[in-house]
């Protein structure tokens, strides 16, 4: 399993060959996930960086000190657009100019990247200055563009289920059957992904957990698990912090042992990628985990 950290800077990133830890096997995608909100102010055209515990920053010093808490994620999942329920797009050029931010500072880590997002030109831009996964919430992107890239490049891609689009997605989500739905959506992007040539190991399946998903979906989704693994591909949940784990009306960064309990019981049902926040943390129980299995 990876342990995979997302960077929101609306910066995220992505790599070329998964890295196993030698102690548990599993490929930490680490969640760098330190937004940058759509609702505050530009500064110098560049929205700042609102963190897990709600302050605001944006600058290359603040980004490299934080970077420092990740070196021990394998992968870190760069973004710069927000994918929150409710968030409105930006445009190409913005989002480009948001991710210029991270690319300036990347020498200084040597993690695997993901770039997080479902637009072409981006995507293009963010492969050309080193990144090597894409991390993509649309499953492929228009017309199965995202897709089409990741085979000319022979990168990975993550082809995560969404019901609507951001701004949408959470206005009273409704399924015939969640679990058969999405199953569906997966063999139908994972054909088209090895007609484009691109090999099973390159292809990662995210259910989507938040996006268009009820509380209930969540937790069905997180229960299912095993089904999704019967797919015979890497499988990556994105759970960490989000606001189906709220216990008494906590807040996401009062989550970490919400997050950890449920990344325990992503690994014992085979979860391959944890996109956390918390690292340190859930390598811990990751270490403990595997000594007890």
């Amino acid at each position: 399993m990876f342990i995979f950290f997302k960077y929101f800077l609306e910066v995220k990133t992505h790599a070329q060959e998964f890295k196993i830890i030698p102690s548990f096997n599993i490929l930490k995608f680490i969640d760098l996930h330190f937004t940058i909100a759509k609702l505050a102010h530009h500064l110098k055209a560049i929205r700042p960086i609102i963190t897990s515990d709600g302050k605001i920053n944006i600058n290359t010093s603040f980004l490299k000190k934080k970077l420092k808490f990740l070196k021990n994620s394998d992968i870190i999942d760069v973004g710069a657009e927000s994918s929150r329920p409710y968030s409105n797009p930006i445009s190409i050029k913005e989002e480009i100019k948001r991710l210029s931010l991270f690319i300036k500072i990347k020498e200084s880590i040597d993690n695997i990247l993901s770039i997080d997002s479902y637009k072409y030109d981006v995507i293009k831009y963010a492969l050309d200055n080193g990144f090597h996964i894409i991390n993509d919430i649309t499953g492929g992107g228009r017309n199965h563009s995202n897709i089409k890239l990741a085979a000319e490049y022979s990168v990975p891609i993550i082809i995560m289920h969404m019901q609507g689009k951001p701004q949408n997605m959470q206005v009273n989500p409704k399924y015939d059957n969640l679990i058969d739905n999405i199953v569906n959506f997966f063999e139908e992007r994972i054909k088209v992904a090895k007609e484009y040539g691109i090999s099973d190991d390159n292809i990662i399946i995210d259910p989507g957990i938040g996006f268009g998903k009820s509380l209930e979906n969540n937790i069905e989704i997180i229960k299912n698990i095993k089904t999704f693994k019967k797919l015979g591909f890497k499988l990556l949940l994105g759970h960490s912090r989000k606001q189906f784990l709220q216990y008494n009306n906590d807040t996401p960064s009062e989550r970490m042992s919400a997050s950890i309990g449920v990344s325990a019981y992503a690994a014992m049902n085979g979860v391959d990628i944890l996109r956390v926040h918390d690292v340190e943390e859930t390598i811990s129980m990751l270490n403990t985990f595997m000594k007890v299995t």
